[in-house]
């Protein structure tokens, strides 16, 4: 196997990678709420952007990876955020005929778009940083400290580990698929081979969970992970979990109060 995990980075040397999993994973909360929160003045997001930007810079997280995991997410809120800017009313700024309707853009729908785009980046920015600077198990972890229910801490480990496990067998599959047609040949046939590697990925998977599982159930696997529950915030922990969800609040009660 040979992707880059999401927590790749994880295992460097900087004070907030010695941070506790618990300060860190709340913080980061305390960030993203901050961000859904906010209005749409995009001057409020810029405590929030810098302070990000340190965490960045004293975690020495690689730019370009970063960059690249934003990039790579970038699809899903742009599919949505395409539609704001032709179905929100408001004062328009582009039109153009479509047969018998009027294709129109409108300010209010482009400065839409922008907010969630902006949005969509800060939080998925605090969450790399999050999963850059702190194992993905110590995560799981931090959450089963935190008393969130443990079917859910269950799967969230399983699926991280699985999943890299899954696209790795579609690569396999993929590659055996243009070994036999050399990635030629007309639309139709390859649309159905497309779609029976879907069948066939699927039935592998089935196959896998079920050897998995009771391969566990046979080491002694009663349906939860055995990690340590157990931990103690220091002084640096606590000030940084509080400094950061004070600061948060109070961007947000900032910008009601100016906004509101």
């Amino acid at each position: 196997m040979h992707h880059m995990m999401l927590d790749h980075f994880a295992a460097g040397e900087s004070p907030v990678h010695r941070l506790d999993p618990v300060a860190k994973t709340l913080a980061m909360l305390a960030m993203i709420l901050a961000t859904v929160l906010l209005g749409d003045r995009f001057v409020a997001f810029l405590p929030l952007a810098a302070a990000m930007a340190v965490y960045h810079a004293i975690g020495r997280v690689p730019l370009g990876y970063t960059l690249k995991r934003l990039a790579m997410a970038s699809p899903f809120a742009l599919g949505v955020a395409i539609f704001f800017p032709i179905l929100e009313p408001g004062r328009a700024v582009w039109t153009h005929p479509v047969g018998p309707w009027t294709l129109m853009v409108t300010e209010e729908g482009l400065l839409r778009a922008a907010n969630l785009l902006a949005k969509f980046v800060l939080c998925v920015w605090a969450t790399l940083l999050l999963l850059s600077t702190t194992r993905f198990q110590d995560v799981v972890q931090a959450l089963a400290r935190l008393h969130v229910p443990r079917l859910f801490t269950v799967q969230l480990a399983f699926l991280y580990r699985y999943l890299w496990v899954l696209i790795d067998e579609v690569m396999h599959l993929r590659r055996a698929r243009e070994a036999r047609d050399g990635g030629a040949g007309a639309w139709a046939p390859r649309f159905r081979s497309q779609a029976g590697l879907v069948g066939v990925l699927f039935l592998r998977t089935y196959d896998r969970a079920e050897r998995i599982y009771w391969a566990m159930a046979a080491r002694g696997f009663d349906g939860s992970l055995h990690t340590s529950t157990q931990g103690r915030l220091r002084a640096k922990d606590w000030a940084f979990m509080l400094g950061t969800i004070a600061g948060a609040a109070g961007v947000v009660a900032a910008d009601r109060l100016t906004h509101g």
